[in-house]
């Protein structure tokens, strides 16, 4: 059970996530505008995400040196803020914003448009090592927790996903293909489903220590990580299902405001604990 003050703090973060899903769906089935709706979505996503890189910081610079916690936090910001860089990326392409030095440059662009896309791959690896140095501490305490089967159902469903991406895009793909996102895709969902597994571990054991704040932090960065999965899944399935540029919004959306929730109340946890 979260204390009133942490209550506090996940109410409105969950509020605005509903309402801009809401307010998103209304608008595209209404007007028929699914480009404008997800450029609306994109940028509240990448707020949420500067947001998420800004707490996990703060939330750093309230821990002490020597604190497991601080070198944790510092590897999830790391991933947060070179996925936010992913994203600016990204921006410049949807509003043909990208220099003409790049643009005039083979190289450059090559690297602009197919390297950097790479950079959500390196920010899940950094997810990765803070998110396996704080299950490895887990381990370390002799506890033995074992997976629910709820918990366990959910990581043999990850396990076949970067299949799923690779037959959907060979399935669902027609006409001239990039075929580096094929490739990008399969990668991405892989190493984002190793992370997402993690997250279900970290939440199946705060569960089983009795729940409360600990179990909202990674329960709500698993949420993220299976709608970003589900995100690669849409994106895979793009030609042959309606609003799906919409669909995967609305999950990297999700994403987003889950990794923000996580870092916010890892946040006033450590504020409370110092009687902030």
């Amino acid at each position: 059970m979260l204390s009133p003050r942490l209550a506090a703090v996940r109410r409105p973060v969950l509020l605005v996530w509903a309402a801009a899903l809401a307010g998103a769906w209304v608008v595209c089935t209404g007007l028929a505008a699914p480009k404008q709706v997800r450029l609306g979505l994109f940028a509240a996503t990448l707020a949420a995400e500067v947001a998420a890189v800004a707490t996990a910081l703060a939330g750093r610079r309230a821990l002490a040196p020597d604190d497991p916690q601080r070198a944790t936090l510092s590897a999830i910001a790391l991933g947060l803020a070179l996925r936010t860089i992913a994203e600016v990326r990204l921006l410049l392409l949807y509003v043909d914003a990208v220099p003409s030095a790049i643009r005039e440059s083979p190289t450059l662009w090559a690297l602009f448009f197919f390297g950097l896309r790479y950079l959500y791959t390196a920010a899940d690896v950094a997810l990765l090592v803070g998110l396996g140095r704080t299950l490895r501490g887990l381990r370390s305490t002799g506890l033995g927790f074992a997976l629910r089967r709820r918990d366990a159902l959910v990581l043999v469903l990850l396990v076949p996903l970067p299949l799923v991406v690779y037959v959907l895009q060979a399935v669902t793909q027609v006409g001239p293909v990039d075929p580096n996102i094929f490739v990008f895709r399969v990668i991405g969902s892989g190493v984002g489903a190793v992370v997402t597994g993690v997250c279900v571990a970290l939440a199946s054991a705060a569960l089983q220590m009795g729940g409360g704040a600990w179990a909202w932090i990674w329960g709500a960065a698993a949420a993220a990580g299976i709608a970003r999965a589900l995100a690669f899944v849409a994106a895979a399935a793009g030609p042959a299902v309606p609003f799906a540029a919409v669909i995967e919004q609305s999950l990297l959306w999700t994403f987003a405001c889950g990794w923000l929730l996580a870092t916010l109340l890892q946040r006033r946890l450590v504020a409370d604990d110092r009687g902030g």
